[in-house]
């Protein structure tokens, strides 16, 4: 077993537990990162400790999971989706009147990765939070990822409809239509979704919604979008 950190070794040490939680899927218990570093149980858990303080990782039942602040600079990986949700999301947010959401999966969770809030909406999100159950754009996501825990996800039907769309899951009033942005593999890497008040019918947001998301995997993609907002 390897010594106790000191110095430098500290962040050594850090980045070997963000590690190895990454190798498990983003969720581990204390044993098997003590294993996984080979490091002192005492050193594991007062790193844990200290990388829990700052948000980086997160606890879980009786493990540690990577936590959203790493995800947050995480995002700076993938610049062309963050430039492109900057620029787009909120020319379309007020072509719509509706506040927008971009998702990406994560460590088994919907992650929130930009969005345009209008004032008037009480949507509590912000970059780096993640979703809660039953949301569209976490059941959109998890039609096409299975790891992502949503309750009754239809995979097949959202797959075959093409959106996914619910009402009130977030906030009494307001409903929600996502649809998928594929990545230049083809995989469905991201959920753009509208939000707008329930008397409007989210539904009817979804075909603004898969144009400007089929402009996002263009883009993406290296070409250029005949319409970038829908």
């Amino acid at each position: 077993m390897r010594e106790p950190l000191g110095g430098r070794g500290v962040l050594d040490g850090a980045f070997m537990l963000l590690d190895a939680l990454d190798e498990h899927g983003g969720q581990a218990g204390l044993t098997q990162l003590v294993r996984a570093t080979g490091l002192p149980k005492t050193t594991v858990h007062r790193l844990l400790d200290q990388l829990a303080d700052l948000g980086a990782v997160e606890r879980a039942g009786r493990g540690y999971r990577i936590g959203s602040r790493v995800f947050r600079l995480g995002r700076f990986w993938q610049p062309e989706l963050r430039d492109l949700a900057k620029e787009w999301l909120p020319v379309l947010s007020a072509r719509m009147r509706a506040s927008l959401v971009l998702v990406v999966p994560r460590e088994g969770r919907a992650l929130v990765a930009a969005g345009a809030v209008l004032p008037s909406d009480d949507v509590p999100v912000w970059p780096g939070s993640p979703l809660p159950p039953g949301t569209a754009a976490g059941r959109m996501l998890a039609a096409h990822h299975p790891a992502l825990a949503e309750p009754d996800t239809d995979a097949l039907e959202i797959r075959a409809a093409g959106y996914a769309a619910e009402s009130e899951t977030i906030t009494a009033g307001l409903g929600c239509a996502a649809v998928g942005i594929r990545t230049p593999d083809g995989r469905v890497g991201a959920a753009l979704a509208a939000v707008l008040p329930v008397r409007r019918d989210p539904v009817s947001a979804v075909t603004g919604l898969a144009s400007t998301a089929r402009s996002f995997s263009a883009a993406l993609a290296g070409h250029s979008p005949p319409n970038r907002a829908g």
